[in-house]
């Protein structure tokens, strides 16, 4: 098949990771695959590093961009597209402005995110009745988009997201310890970790409110390490100043460490011994899964995306969101007990494997294609 990576995302997170991924891993299996992504973009890079070909642009417009798709028309033309392969919602109305011009092509759009609001007007009527199929990442997701968008149920399908368990399984642990004492956390601390961009939306607040509270009642062995940058949003700008101040309020700065994000971010997986996203909301919750491939527990808020990937009392535990106190108990449960620590970890390596192997995500996407391009 001739497969067309469509998304004009400038950003870096786990819908563009995911990007480059789909690319990588359809090329991997034999097929033909382009991109056409955001100039000077991360994602423009993910391709040329990984020697896939991509055009890169600057958009006109955020949706019925009629320039841009003129633009690309003959490159599209010249590839024999069968199939345009859309992440994110404000592309989808450019993309049908390509597949018009360039019949029989079909659109797939992979639903990396909650439908916030209700999406029923006249403009996204049209979008989704041009629209072929789309792809959830959970059947949560799928419940969301039929809910607030004019989709029929016979276009909308559920393909669970994986990540690469090889990447894991390859990766030289770090001696924990060493780090550990270079970054004057003393090495005997039971970790709790978490990682994502430093935002508001993200809620890192809830970590420095539960430490206040455990250090309130007792002072446990523990310590966090935050692994992020902040985005250069409203949400985002000085979110990291804001949590240090909080931190400070509550005279809990020896409980805490940050750490600037990474690629190799396998390394600070290896110093947790628990793994929390303190998200009220997460889509999905790809970061959970790179904790479980590392053999961690879980802890995620009982929402979106985490409800399907945390197996409650197997793996980890779900908790209430924004529910200090909730929190609170299910981190007790795991700091005091190293025994059931290790036991979550083996499952969450059990679950990512059976359930989260990126080759059995790809294995199902291209089934589909196949399938529906021959309707």
């Amino acid at each position: 098949m001739n497969i067309l990576e469509f998304c004009f995302s400038n950003a870096w997170g786990g819908l563009e990771i995911y990007v480059g991924t789909f690319a990588k891993q359809f090329k991997k299996r034999g097929h033909n695959v382009v991109g056409i992504v955001h100039s000077d973009s991360r994602l423009e890079a993910e391709f040329r590093n990984n020697s896939i070909e991509c055009s890169s642009i600057k958009q006109n417009s955020k949706y019925l961009d009629f320039i841009t798709a003129k633009k690309i028309k003959s490159y599209i033309a010249e590839r024999k597209i069968d199939i345009i392969h859309v992440h994110q919602s404000k592309d989808l109305s450019t993309a049908i402005l390509i597949k018009k011009i360039l019949k029989p092509c079909k659109i797939f759009f992979s639903q990396q995110m909650d439908s916030r609001y209700n999406k029923k007007d006249l403009f996204h009527r049209w979008v989704y009745k041009n629209l072929d199929y789309i792809v959830t990442m959970t059947n949560d997701m799928r419940l969301n988009h039929i809910n607030h968008t004019p989709v029929k149920d016979s276009q909308i399908y559920t393909i669970y997201n994986g990540i690469d368990l090889e990447r894991f399984s390859l990766h030289k642990s770090i001696d924990k310890e060493r780090f550990l004492i270079k970054n004057n956390i003393p090495s005997d601390k039971i970790i709790i970790g978490s990682v994502g961009r430093l935002d508001s939306l993200k809620n890192q607040e809830l970590l420095v409110d539960v430490a206040a509270k455990l250090n309130n009642e007792k002072k446990y062995n523990i310590h966090f390490i935050i692994v992020g940058d902040e985005t250069d949003s409203v949400t985002g700008k000085g979110y990291k100043e804001k949590l240090i101040a909080k931190i400070k309020n509550y005279g809990i700065e020896d409980y805490f460490s940050f750490f600037r994000f990474t690629d190799k971010i396998e390394d600070y997986f290896d110093l947790m011994d628990i793994f929390v996203l303190p998200t009220d909301k997460e889509s999905f919750g790809y970061v959970l899964l790179e904790a479980m491939a590392k053999g961690k527990p879980v802890i995620a808020s009982n929402q979106g995306g985490p409800k399907e990937i945390i197996s409650e009392n197997i793996n980890g535990f779900l908790f209430e969101p924004k529910n200090v106190f909730d929190l609170a108990e299910k981190l007790l449960l795991l700091i005091n007990d190293a025994n059931l620590r290790r036991a979550m970890g083996e499952e969450s390596k059990n679950i990512v494997k059976t359930k989260f192997d990126v080759n059995a995500t790809i294995d199902n996407y291209l089934k589909f294609f196949e399938n529906t391009l021959n309707d």
